[in-house]
Protein backbone atom coordinates (compact mmCIF):
# COMPACT_ATOMS: atom_id res chain seq x y z
CA UNK A 1 0.00 0.00 0.00
CA UNK A 2 2.99 2.32 0.59
CA UNK A 3 4.08 2.03 -2.79
CA UNK A 4 0.42 3.19 -4.10
CA UNK A 5 0.68 6.52 -2.25
CA UNK A 6 4.49 7.06 -3.52
CA UNK A 7 3.12 6.97 -7.43
CA UNK A 8 0.12 9.17 -5.93
CA UNK A 9 2.56 11.48 -4.92
CA UNK A 10 4.59 11.33 -7.85
CA UNK A 11 1.79 11.38 -9.57
CA UNK A 12 0.40 14.74 -8.00
CA UNK A 13 4.10 16.35 -8.69
CA UNK A 14 3.98 15.63 -12.35
CA UNK A 15 0.54 17.12 -12.41
CA UNK A 16 2.30 20.49 -10.93
CA UNK A 17 5.26 20.36 -13.14
CA UNK A 18 2.96 19.87 -16.37
CA UNK A 19 0.78 22.77 -15.41
CA UNK A 20 4.02 24.82 -14.43
CA UNK A 21 5.45 23.86 -17.96
CA UNK A 22 1.81 25.02 -19.53
CA UNK A 23 1.61 28.76 -17.83
CA UNK A 24 4.94 28.55 -18.72
CA UNK A 25 4.83 28.01 -22.51
CA UNK A 26 1.36 30.33 -22.79
CA UNK A 27 3.78 32.65 -20.95
CA UNK A 28 6.15 32.79 -23.23
CA UNK A 29 3.55 32.72 -26.75
CA UNK A 30 2.15 35.44 -25.09
CA UNK A 31 5.31 37.48 -24.27
CA UNK A 32 6.66 36.59 -27.66
CA UNK A 33 3.27 38.01 -29.55
CA UNK A 34 4.09 41.22 -27.50
CA UNK A 35 7.68 41.42 -28.75
CA UNK A 36 6.69 40.69 -32.29
CA UNK A 37 4.21 43.62 -32.55
CA UNK A 38 6.63 45.17 -31.71
CA UNK A 39 8.92 44.30 -34.48
CA UNK A 40 6.39 44.76 -36.61
CA UNK A 41 5.49 48.43 -36.17
CA UNK A 42 9.28 49.29 -35.90
CA UNK A 43 11.30 49.64 -39.26
CA UNK A 44 11.71 45.85 -39.72
CA UNK A 45 9.23 43.95 -41.72
CA UNK A 46 8.17 40.38 -40.17
CA UNK A 47 9.65 38.87 -43.51
CA UNK A 48 12.99 39.65 -42.31
CA UNK A 49 13.04 38.15 -38.88
CA UNK A 50 10.35 35.27 -39.02
CA UNK A 51 10.92 32.64 -42.12
CA UNK A 52 9.11 29.25 -41.98
CA UNK A 53 8.63 29.48 -38.05
CA UNK A 54 12.10 30.08 -37.25
CA UNK A 55 13.67 33.29 -35.53
CA UNK A 56 16.57 34.00 -37.23
CA UNK A 57 18.02 36.14 -34.61
CA UNK A 58 18.14 33.03 -31.73
CA UNK A 59 17.49 30.35 -34.42
CA UNK A 60 15.09 28.67 -31.86
CA UNK A 61 11.98 26.79 -33.93
CA UNK A 62 8.74 27.44 -32.05
CA UNK A 63 6.54 24.53 -33.50
CA UNK A 64 9.28 21.92 -33.12
CA UNK A 65 9.97 23.45 -30.05
CA UNK A 66 6.30 23.14 -28.74
CA UNK A 67 5.89 19.34 -30.41
CA UNK A 68 9.03 18.09 -28.09
CA UNK A 69 8.30 19.67 -25.24
CA UNK A 70 4.45 18.65 -25.52
CA UNK A 71 5.59 14.84 -26.56
CA UNK A 72 7.82 14.87 -23.21
CA UNK A 73 5.60 16.19 -20.98
CA UNK A 74 2.94 13.63 -22.30
CA UNK A 75 5.97 10.75 -22.24
CA UNK A 76 6.44 11.40 -18.19
CA UNK A 77 2.40 11.26 -17.78
CA UNK A 78 1.92 8.28 -19.25
CA UNK A 79 4.89 6.66 -18.03
CA UNK A 80 3.46 7.40 -14.23
CA UNK A 81 0.58 5.56 -15.90
CA UNK A 82 2.49 2.64 -16.63
CA UNK A 83 4.19 2.46 -13.08
CA UNK A 84 0.62 2.46 -11.73
CA UNK A 85 -0.50 -0.23 -14.50
CA UNK A 86 2.08 -2.34 -13.63
CA UNK A 87 2.81 -1.75 -9.92
CA UNK A 88 0.70 -5.36 -8.03
CA UNK A 89 0.34 -2.61 -5.11
CA UNK A 90 -2.07 -0.58 -6.99
CA UNK A 91 -5.73 -1.07 -6.50
CA UNK A 92 -7.97 -2.85 -9.73
CA UNK A 93 -9.74 0.18 -9.85
CA UNK A 94 -6.92 2.58 -10.15
CA UNK A 95 -4.95 0.26 -12.62
CA UNK A 96 -8.08 0.25 -15.06
CA UNK A 97 -8.35 3.60 -14.92
CA UNK A 98 -4.15 4.00 -15.38
CA UNK A 99 -4.86 1.89 -18.51
CA UNK A 100 -7.95 4.29 -19.46
CA UNK A 101 -6.20 7.56 -19.02
CA UNK A 102 -3.39 5.64 -21.16
CA UNK A 103 -5.40 4.78 -24.28
CA UNK A 104 -6.60 8.37 -24.03
CA UNK A 105 -3.24 9.83 -24.42
CA UNK A 106 -2.51 7.40 -27.51
CA UNK A 107 -6.05 8.79 -29.21
CA UNK A 108 -4.86 12.58 -28.21
CA UNK A 109 -1.66 12.28 -30.14
CA UNK A 110 -3.01 10.10 -33.13
CA UNK A 111 -5.89 13.48 -33.26
CA UNK A 112 -3.30 16.02 -32.37
CA UNK A 113 -0.74 14.74 -35.34
CA UNK A 114 -4.06 14.06 -37.48
CA UNK A 115 -5.09 17.92 -37.47
CA UNK A 116 -1.74 19.41 -38.03
CA UNK A 117 -0.91 16.84 -41.22
CA UNK A 118 -4.68 18.26 -42.29
CA UNK A 119 -3.35 21.95 -41.85
CA UNK A 120 0.30 21.47 -43.63
CA UNK A 121 -2.08 19.77 -46.95
CA UNK A 122 -4.46 22.68 -46.62
CA UNK A 123 -1.19 25.04 -47.01
CA UNK A 124 -0.08 25.97 -43.54
CA UNK A 125 3.63 25.91 -43.46
CA UNK A 126 3.53 24.82 -39.49
CA UNK A 127 0.86 23.99 -36.85
CA UNK A 128 0.96 22.27 -33.54
CA UNK A 129 -2.85 21.17 -32.41
CA UNK A 130 -3.14 20.68 -28.29
CA UNK A 131 -6.25 18.70 -26.92
CA UNK A 132 -7.67 19.84 -23.93
CA UNK A 133 -10.50 18.71 -21.75
CA UNK A 134 -12.67 21.83 -23.04
CA UNK A 135 -11.26 22.78 -26.46
CA UNK A 136 -8.77 22.09 -28.88
CA UNK A 137 -6.06 24.61 -29.09
CA UNK A 138 -4.38 25.28 -32.36
CA UNK A 139 -1.14 27.28 -33.28
CA UNK A 140 -0.45 28.17 -36.50
CA UNK A 141 2.04 30.41 -37.93
CA UNK A 142 0.35 34.09 -39.09
CA UNK A 143 1.04 36.99 -38.29
CA UNK A 144 -2.95 37.78 -38.93
CA UNK A 145 -5.02 34.93 -39.68
CA UNK A 146 -7.73 35.37 -42.26
CA UNK A 147 -11.49 34.64 -41.89
CA UNK A 148 -10.92 31.99 -44.35
CA UNK A 149 -8.00 30.62 -42.82
CA UNK A 150 -9.71 30.48 -39.44
CA UNK A 151 -12.65 28.82 -40.87
CA UNK A 152 -10.36 26.33 -42.44
CA UNK A 153 -8.50 25.58 -39.02
CA UNK A 154 -12.30 25.06 -37.56
CA UNK A 155 -13.50 23.13 -40.32
CA UNK A 156 -10.28 20.46 -39.71
CA UNK A 157 -10.15 20.47 -35.86
CA UNK A 158 -14.21 20.05 -35.72
CA UNK A 159 -13.97 17.03 -38.17
CA UNK A 160 -11.10 15.22 -36.72
CA UNK A 161 -12.00 15.60 -33.31
CA UNK A 162 -15.77 15.75 -33.80
CA UNK A 163 -15.99 18.95 -31.81
CA UNK A 164 -18.19 22.17 -32.27
CA UNK A 165 -16.08 25.12 -34.22
CA UNK A 166 -17.10 27.18 -30.54
CA UNK A 167 -14.69 24.66 -29.22
CA UNK A 168 -11.72 25.59 -31.54
CA UNK A 169 -9.49 27.62 -30.32
CA UNK A 170 -6.85 29.35 -33.02
CA UNK A 171 -3.61 30.86 -31.91
CA UNK A 172 -1.72 33.21 -35.05
CA UNK A 173 2.12 33.10 -34.31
Amino acid sequence: MQAFFISKKKLMLYGILLVLIVVTVWGGMKAWGNEKDEVVSSDFEVSDVLVAGKNIETGDDFFSEYRIERNRTRSERAELLREIVNNPASLAQTRQEAQVKLIEISDELEKESKIESALLAKGFHDAVAVIQAQAVMVIVPSAELLPEEAIKVADVVAKTVDCAWEDVIIVPR
